[in-house]
């Protein structure tokens, strides 16, 4: 097996050089001491716990470079992801460069389905896309480690005879591919997506050259130790499970640079300032680990901060810290505990409503919350839901089997008429959303969206993909109004 130094060499010579002058982007980025250090590694490394949770059953199953495809939404009960969209079928796999390349065949979709190939890096950033708003042509690509940092995204080919319709150059070994197809209905449309997601091609190329890094594997991963991890608040980690995190870090980092290559050096020294060095984490005899967590929880909050306001209480995290992070650490960290695997705002946009504070929505067993939308239809050129989550970012359990609202909803305007229907009427709409042992009159069942039986606290995220201009910071239109009330009964 090559050394550490021999595979960070090799991968230091195709994506760029370790020296750095740039400072580190993180609010404690310039405190001395090893509390400081613990701090930043923890946001610094707090994606792998993420990665480990969502990819190490794919890593058990097929391995890396190997797809699985999703039959069918989530439902209450499914914990494989955080806060999961039941608007798309997944299709997923684990990007391991250290070897090979890999070509991915995307077939021929469709100019009038919603889908993206999204790329992430090691770190969760979303680097690179492929898909219906990029008017993406069906063909093999060739995913392979950046000849250079400059060309880290997608390169196109416009060369005839090249057997690729372009290449998708990745900045780390490690990264994910977690497609979204989607899914128009639960019946008839299902076994459509099937089939497109059958052709769907995830193929190992050989490279020439020398590895750069050790074939990725669960024990590469921790061995199933982060997994229990991730859920947990960043600021919030004991002594054992630092251990079990930074063990891992230290393994995998040299061969997954920053976002900005720039800050390789700047980075490795802060984890090795934090005891996360030469494979191992040994923490310093001076950490006070309640300290650093203190210093995370702190960081995190000024993130949750600094939201663009959408207006009527609805908020969202800035483009630039949204998706693809760069060195916006702190930002990584939070979007990673609140919603793993973001997509960047061209493709989507994700606000949420803090009318009633950072810890969401609270309804009384007799209480409902109305939202109306009083600008109408949300402009979006794919498609827009709102999902409702239980206090663990989890979909509520209801007898409808109903997690989601939005545009393929049968959706009623106050009169009865269908919001999407054959015409062109675009009037204000309300939605309902109550426990789910509180059944709303018959008129309300198609826009009722079931919060927890009982009522208590939760959460919901808009959904906007492929968002119009006039859904960003300063658009046009109107967000949608929260109310307060009593439950509706019949």
């Amino acid at each position: 097996m090559l050394s550490a130094c021999v595979y960070a060499l090799a991968l230091g010579a195709l994506v760029g050089g370790t020296a750095s002058d740039q400072k580190v982007l993180s609010p404690f980025a310039d405190e001395g001491g090893s509390t400081a250090a613990t701090a930043f590694a923890i946001t610094y490394g707090y994606p792998v716990t993420q990665f480990a949770l969502t990819f190490d059953s794919v890593l058990s199953s097929v391995g890396a470079n190997s797809i699985i495809n999703a039959n069918d939404t989530a439902s209450a009960g499914s914990e494989s992801v955080i806060r999961p969209n039941v608007d798309t079928l997944y299709s997923k796999f684990v990007v391991d460069l250290s070897h090979a390349d890999v070509i991915l065949t995307i077939p021929d979709i469709g100019d009038d389905r919603y889908y993206v190939f999204p790329f992430y890096d090691f770190w969760s950033n979303n680097f690179a896309n492929l898909g219906s708003l990029d008017k993406t042509a069906p063909g093999n690509y060739l995913l392979r480690p950046s000849p250079a940092p400059s060309q880290v995204g997608i390169e196109l080919s416009d060369d005839a005879a090249s057997p690729y319709r372009g290449y998708v150059n990745y900045p780390t070994a490690y990264g994910a591919v977690f497609a979204r197809i989607l899914l128009r209905n639960q019946t008839e449309d299902l076994e459509v997506v099937h089939e497109l997601q059958a052709q769907i091609g995830v193929v190992e190329v050989p490279r020439p050259g020398p590895a750069l890094a050790p074939h990725l594997t669960v024990d590469l991963l921790g061995g199933g130790a982060l997994e229990s991890l991730a859920p947990q608040f960043p600021g919030s980690f004991g002594r054992s499970a630092l251990q079990a995190m930074f063990d891992v870090v230290a393994e995998v980092a040299p061969f997954n640079r920053p976002a900005d290559p720039r800050e390789a050096a700047a980075v490795a020294q802060r984890l090795a300032e934090a005891g996360v060095k030469d494979g191992s984490y040994s923490p310093p005899p001076d950490v006070d680990f309640t300290a650093a967590n203190k210093l995370v929880s702190v960081s995190i909050a000024e993130v949750a901060e600094h939201m663009d306001s959408l207006g009527n209480d609805w908020e969202n995290l800035p483009d630039e810290e949204s998706g693809n992070f760069g060195n916006r650490y702190a930002a990584r960290c939070y979007v990673g505990f609140l919603g793993y695997l973001q997509l960047v705002q061209h493709e989507a946009v994700y606000p949420a409503y803090t009318g009633s504070g950072l810890t969401g929505l609270s309804l009384g067993s007799d209480q409902s919350y109305l939202i109306k939308f009083v600008s109408g239809k949300p402009p979006v050129d794919g498609f827009w839901s709102i999902t409702a989550y239980n206090n663990q970012s989890y979909l509520i359990d209801n007898s409808l089997d109903r997690y989601a609202l939005g545009d393929r909803s049968n959706l009623t305007y106050p009169d009865g008429q269908p919001v999407y229907g054959d015409g062109d009427r675009n009037d204000p709409f309300s939605l309902l959303i109550q426990p789910s042992d509180v059944e709303p009159p018959a008129n309300w069942t198609n826009n009722w969206l079931p919060a927890p039986a009982g009522g208590g606290n939760f959460t919901v995220n808009l959904r906007f993909y492929g968002p119009e201009g006039t859904l960003l910071p300063g658009g046009s239109y109107v967000y949608p109004v929260v109310t307060k009330q009593k439950a509706i009964t019949a």
